[in-house]
């Protein structure tokens, strides 16, 4: 008996290989899905590996040169100590139910089936839940590898391996305060995506990421302003982030080019100069200003602006990293009941400290991120980290004190540019 191994990427090949090498009445003793090695297994390709028999060597045509990978072929003993087991499925039906397009073309004539045949390995067909286990088995250890391949991205060794191409990016992504785990995984599908790694120049590299940061950040909302039919925009988030000079250019804008009747409240009483700051702009614009001391002034303050098309409300700046202050600030949203409420966050605030902010404000029904400062950092890769991390959507970015101006409309691309280290802002 002849035995082979074939190496393909479909069945239907293996199957015009086997019939042309061990003829019609071969049989597949095996089939199963392998992976060959590639580097750090990144690019490893999926192959079917099937073992096939012919019955009786002299019978079986000439072997010819074949493309099938790794082909192996060896000759049976004349006796064999294993036991006998059920023959395999037909080459014939084999071909049938794996193209069954081309059944009536290759079709064999019924043959009486010949008697079992001893071979060395016993071939038992898993039942479906074994191959089920299988299968999360193989899924459970690809995690387990992308976890292995992200810590050794890490050690010293694997990034000598690494072009300097890709290493002066993950620096450039770390330095720009991208969370070391999210800047690994970026890397992994980085290097996922081409073919010859060593080859990879910095500029394409930086470009496929920048193309993933985009996707991610696109994939999570568009970018959105105030939207045309909301009526009652809060704003909050921790001292110092510039929520009240983010209201007045917000304000200006929607009187000034959209046409709105703007009314203002602020709850910000904490800070002795705040109510001050607010109101000065409320007179430039000609628009009310409402002041509330408790959750009940805020509802007298929104029955006194009924006729306003748009109201913005300033809440006060404290520290959110105590939850007796989120509660407090809960408890005016609760009677306010904004259709936006706006996270203001600064990119000058630390990144672990924003995280743990961010964290407090779970009983929060945060609608869309707003980043200021802008213009005194040159790191963005927060923006980056809580998007991805919290699924919530971008509006805008402030980029200086000046009102109305220093304030626009988020870019996804420009951001991911900026993330990534292919632009700087200017």
């Amino acid at each position: 008996m002849l035995v082979k191994r074939y190496l393909v990427k479909e069945m239907p090949e293996a199957v015009a290989l086997i019939r042309e090498d061990l003829g019609k009445d071969a049989v597949i003793l095996s089939t199963k899905k392998v992976q060959s090695r590639g580097f750090f297994g990144l690019f490893a390709k999926s192959q079917i590996e099937v073992v096939a028999a012919a019955n009786d060597v002299e019978t079986a045509p000439p072997a010819r040169k074949t493309t099938a990978t790794a082909v192996q072929e060896r000759p049976a003993p004349a006796a064999l100590p294993a036991g006998q087991v059920a023959r395999p499925a037909a080459l014939g039906a084999y071909q049938q139910a794996a193209n069954p397009s081309s059944a009536t073309a290759v079709a064999e004539p019924e043959r009486p089936i010949p008697a079992p045949v001893s071979v060395p390995v016993a071939v038992q067909m898993k039942p479906m839940s074994a191959e089920l286990a299988d299968r999360d088995e193989v899924l459970k250890e690809v995690q387990e590898l992308r976890s292995l391949l992200r810590g050794m991205l890490k050690t010293a060794s694997v990034q000598s391996m690494l072009p300097e191409s890709v290493l002066s990016v993950r620096r450039q992504l770390i330095e720009n305060d991208v969370d070391e785990e999210v800047v690994d995984g970026l890397i992994e599908r980085g290097i996922k995506h081409f073919h010859e790694v060593n080859q990879i120049s910095e500029q394409e590299f930086r470009g496929i990421l920048t193309k993933f940061i985009k996707e991610e950040l696109d994939a999570v909302a568009q970018p959105s302003q105030i939207s045309a039919t909301t009526r009652v925009c809060a704003f909050v988030g921790p001292t110092g982030v510039g929520k009240t000079t983010t209201i007045a250019k917000l304000a200006a804008e929607q009187v000034l080019t959209r046409g709105k009747r703007v009314g203002l409240i602020t709850a910000d009483t904490y800070r002795i100069a705040a109510v001050e700051q607010l109101r000065t702009y409320a007179n430039i614009l000609n628009v009310p200003l409402e002041v509330c001391y408790s959750p009940e002034d805020a509802q007298r303050a929104l029955e006194r602006l009924a006729d306003r098309d748009l109201i913005l409300v300033d809440t006060a700046g404290r520290n959110y990293g105590d939850l007796l202050n989120v509660n407090e600030l809960n408890t005016y949203l609760q009677v306010l009941k904004p259709d936006e409420t706006y996270f203001v966050v600064s990119l000058t605030t630390k990144p672990a400290d924003l995280l743990k902010i961010v964290n407090n404000f779970s009983q929060v029904d945060i609608h869309k991120f707003l980043f200021t400062k802008l213009d005194e950092t040159r790191t963005y890769g927060s923006i980056y980290n809580l998007v991805s991390r919290y699924q919530i959507p971008l509006s805008y970015l402030a980029t200086g004190q000046n009102v109305p101006d220093d304030i626009e409309a988020v870019s996804t691309e420009k951001l991911a540019k900026l993330i990534v280290g292919e632009e700087c802002y200017e």
